[in-house]
């Protein structure tokens, strides 16, 4: 399977979800990993801007902000939603993580290799 620009599209449309939700989430001060979430949205929107087709040479800066935002003690797999609001409902919790999922599948071991 090759990544195309529909993918890439959804892969931007998935981080906004995402960032919405996080912004909603927190009306203060935004957890680290969203600045790597941010700046994937920006790389993707430059790229569909400069109108480019050398996908395969703008996937490793994908990969690279999606490992960055996995950075250990700060990353988005330390984010806690119950622990820092423990009022919300439980559900939310499951959506973050169907929301982090729908991203972290163009990033899997093995398809992200399959896709250069």
């Amino acid at each position: 399977m090759k990544m195309g620009r529909e993918e890439l599209k959804d892969l931007r449309d998935g981080l906004v979800r995402l960032m919405e939700f996080i912004r909603n989430m927190e009306q203060g001060e935004l957890p680290d990993f969203y600045r790597y979430f941010d700046t994937m949205k920006n790389n993707i929107e430059i790229f569909f801007f400069v109108g480019t087709d050398d996908i395969e040479d703008f996937l490793p800066v994908l990969e690279r902000d999606w490992k960055a935002s996995h950075t250990r003690f700060i990353g988005v797999q330390e984010y806690d939603l119950r622990r820092d609001h423990p009022d919300i409902d439980p559900m939310l919790s499951l959506y973050f993580a169907s929301l982090l999922s729908d991203v972290g599948k163009y990033f899997e071991r093995g398809r992200a290799e399959a896709l250069l």
